[in-house]
C-alpha cells in the first residue's frame, strides 16, 4: 500500500503543476487517468500473485510495458470515441511513471522487463528497497496536500486581484 501511495502522491506533484501551466477544460479528467496509469501496473499484477503466489510468472506481463500498453488500450476503449486517444495518451503517461519510479528500487526476483517479451533483462537501478520508503510515503502525500492547498489559494488570490468584489465582473 505505501508503494501505491508513494506512486499515486509523487505522480500529483508532477502533474499538478503541468495543468497550472498549461491549463485545459479537461483537466480533472486528464489528472484522473494519469493517476490510474501510475498505480495501474500494480493494480493489474499485485493482487493476483499476492493471493495466488504460484502465478506470478504469469502475471509478471501486466507489469511490463507491453502489458501497460494492453490494459491502458483496453481501459481507453470504455471511452467516448473522441477522447480515446486522449485516454489513451494520459493512461500511459502515467504507466510509464510509474515504471520510472519502479527502475530506483531493488526487486528480489526483478521488476523492470522493460522489453518484455522479448527479454527478461531488469533494467533497474536498484538503490533502495521498496519497504525503505514506507517511511516516506507521509512526507509525499503531505506535500502534495501542501501544494494543492497553496494552488487553491493562489488561484483565489489571483481571482481576486483580476476582478475585486467591488467591481463586478464581466461574463
Amino acid at each position: 500500500m505505501p508503494d501505491l501511495v508513494t506512486h499515486a502522491a509523487i505522480g500529483y506533484l508532477i502533474r499538478r503543476p503541468v495543468e497550472i501551466l498549461r491549463p485545459s477544460r479537461d483537466d480533472a479528467s486528464k489528472r484522473m487517468l494519469f493517476f490510474l496509469g501510475v498505480i495501474l501496473p500494480d493494480i493489474l499484477s499485485r493482487p493476483i500473485y499476492i493471493l495466488l503466489p504460484g502465478l506470478h510468472d504469469w502475471v509478471v506481463a501486466f507489469h511490463t510495458p507491453a502489458g501497460l500498453l494492453a490494459a491502458s488500450g483496453l481501459l481507453a476503449s470504455r471511452f467516448e470515441k473522441p477522447f480515446r486517444p486522449t485516454a489513451f495518451r494520459f493512461l500511459v503517461a502515467g504507466g510509464l511513471f510509474h515504471f520510472l519510479l519502479d527502475c530506483f528500487q531493488k526487486q528480489v526476483t526483478g521488476n523492470n522487463f522493460w522489453l518484455f517479451p522479448f527479454s527478461y533483462h531488469d533494467f533497474g537501478f536498484s538503490l533502495f528497497w521498496a519497504g525503505d520508503i514506507v517511511a516516506f510515503a507521509p512526507v509525499w502525500v503531505g506535500l502534495a496536500v501542501l501544494m494543492e492547498i497553496g494552488l487553491r489559494f493562489g488561484s483565489r488570490h489571483r481571482k481576486a486581484e483580476i476582478c475585486p468584489p467591488d467591481k463586478p465582473s464581466i461574463s
